[in-house]
């Protein structure tokens, strides 16, 4: 396949690699068996992704008889596929996420018409032939492969330039310029991360339905019209593409009664979606903005008076307005179940955690962290002599120097009053002693001002590492071990970093 020479030639295009958790759910999925309380287990382990999955399983979207209130109970109710693939939207879509100064490529926009994809998709294939559990991760997928040689390839999103019809024609451009199309690369990427058949060859082939095998040509006819109703929803004026979609409807016999409900439903569903994804509208048009651009090819309707369509208008922006504050309050709560107020770092519930889902990633992948426990040395002086307010401050330029000393990589959080846990992934114990020593020496040099004052402070860092090859742990043992060496730390005359003993007893 051209993809592949291209990607072994090429120094600017990889294939991205999945994130650990939705590694565990596809292994887990792929077992002889599979184990319920394994399956749920993994999934329980992220907190956030749970709380997520809980919600929408009890949106409207799914519309359950009675609340479901664990990941075990979704399982039972809504199926493995389904609460699987809801999963792996979920963890995709924020893994997949990440802006870069160096590249032109709308990522909002992408994940948008993605979504609205999935959801079309979902209501139409159960409106043409029957509910599919994987339909929506197939509808959010379609288009991966515009993705990864849009925000990795500068000269790809060149091809969007001044060229008003370039999605009519995009495979023909792309197989021009690189020899091959973003669904073969998309092919690609899912085969590299074992996605199953039933939702990787739909996709390869949503451009052209008929040349799938024939298991699979429903699924993908229903992608490539859904790619079409996103591209109505949030591109360009729709006219050509609406006649195309009457006239896909129209194959398979679908009345304007039943057109016109399901564009309505998938404009409400897509908003509501947006909102439980974290993902802003922007400008998504209306059932009616698409009907006057269209000029009626696909509604028959007739808007008789300006009240009809001050109502139709109002209506919209009263579900996009209620969308923004459902995006604005999803966020904040995200935000105040895992930062600490006053540092802006994460706080002590994310790290533990965050500290169980590296353990558990440690054990299985056989790699290595080290723990820091850092505590600031005699800080009841700088709250007696200067307030507490200045102690304040002096807490959140530490937080600071701790965020401008790690790597991307590394996690810290507050961990109670003046002490702070910073955990080092795929880190030993040398590197891990090189960090620790460094931002003790930044935070002794640094002065934080306060009114006509200029406080100092030091810091006792305890360190401790971990190899589940030389033996197990659990987490409060390696929490212990890094806390009695900061102690060691203050009592050998504080301002300095101790590296826990090999055997250090946890009393």
């Amino acid at each position: 396949m051209p993809v592949k020479k291209f990607i072994q030639h090429s120094e600017n295009l990889t294939l991205p690699t999945l994130p650990a958790v939705a590694t565990l759910i596809l292994e887990e999925l792929g077992a002889e068996e599979i184990d319920f309380q394994t399956l749920a287990q993994i999934i329980t382990a992220d907190a956030a992704l749970t709380a997520r999955i809980l919600k929408i399983a009890n949106s409207s979207l799914f519309s359950p008889v009675d609340n479901i209130d664990s990941i075990h109970t979704a399982l039972t109710r809504l199926g493995t596929t389904l609460v699987t693939n809801i999963a792996l939207s979920f963890v995709l879509e924020h893994a997949f996420n990440k802006r870069s100064l160096k590249s032109t490529f709308d990522f909002n926009y992408f994940w948008r018409h993605a979504l609205t994809s999935a959801v079309a998709a979902s209501l139409l294939h159960s409106e043409l032939y029957h509910d599919d559990s994987n339909i929506f991760i197939s509808g959010l997928l379609h288009d991966i492969g515009i993705l990864i040689a849009g925000s990795q390839l500068p000269e790809y999103c060149d091809l969007f330039k001044n060229d008003a019809d370039i999605c009519d024609n995009l495979s023909g451009k792309e197989h021009a310029a690189f020899g091959f199309t973003h669904s073969q690369l998309g092919a690609e990427v899912l085969q590299s991360w074992k996605i199953p058949p039933s939702i990787a060859l739909p996709i390869l082939y949503h451009h052209d339905p008929d040349a799938a095998p024939p298991q699979y040509r429903d699924t993908a006819f229903v992608i490539q019209v859904a790619d079409k109703i996103a591209d109505m929803f949030h591109s360009r004026p729709s006219a050509n593409k609406l006649g195309v979609f009457e006239q896909m409807l129209h194959q398979e016999k679908i009345d304007q009664d039943s057109a016109d409900r399901l564009i309505h439903d998938i404009f409400s569903k897509s908003l509501k979606t947006l909102a439980y994804f974290e993902i802003p509208p922007d400008k998504i048009k209306s059932p009616s903005q698409l009907l006057q651009e269209a000029n009626a090819i696909l509604y028959d309707l007739n808007m008789a008076t300006d009240m009809e369509l001050r109502t139709i208008k109002k209506e919209r922006e009263t579900l996009i307005e209620s969308s923004k504050h459902l995006y604005s309050a999803n966020a904040e709560l995200s935000r105040l179940a895992f930062e600490d107020d006053l540092t802006g770092l994460h706080n002590v519930r994310y790290f533990h955690d965050y500290f169980q889902r590296e353990m558990q990633r440690s054990l299985r992948y056989k790699s290595c962290f080290s723990l820091l426990l850092l505590d600031l040395d005699d800080f009841k002086r700088v709250n007696d002599s200067y307030g507490h307010q200045a102690g304040d401050r002096v807490l959140q330029y530490l937080a600071d120097i701790i965020n401008s000393t790690l790597r991307q990589v590394d996690m810290a959080a507050r961990y109670g009053g003046e002490e702070f846990a910073i955990f080092l992934p795929e880190t030993g114990q040398a590197e891990a002693m090189l960090i620790a020593e460094r931002l003790r020496h930044r935070i002794e040099e640094h002065k934080t001002p306060w009114q006509k004052h200029s406080i100092s402070v030091t810091t006792s860092i305890g360190v401790t590492y971990f190899n589940p090859v030389q033996g197990e742990a659990c987490k409060d043992e390696i929490i212990a071990r890094a806390d009695i060496a900061m102690y060691l730390a203050k009592q050998e005359g504080k301002n300095r970093v101790k590296l826990a003993e090999k055997h250090t007893q946890v009393i």
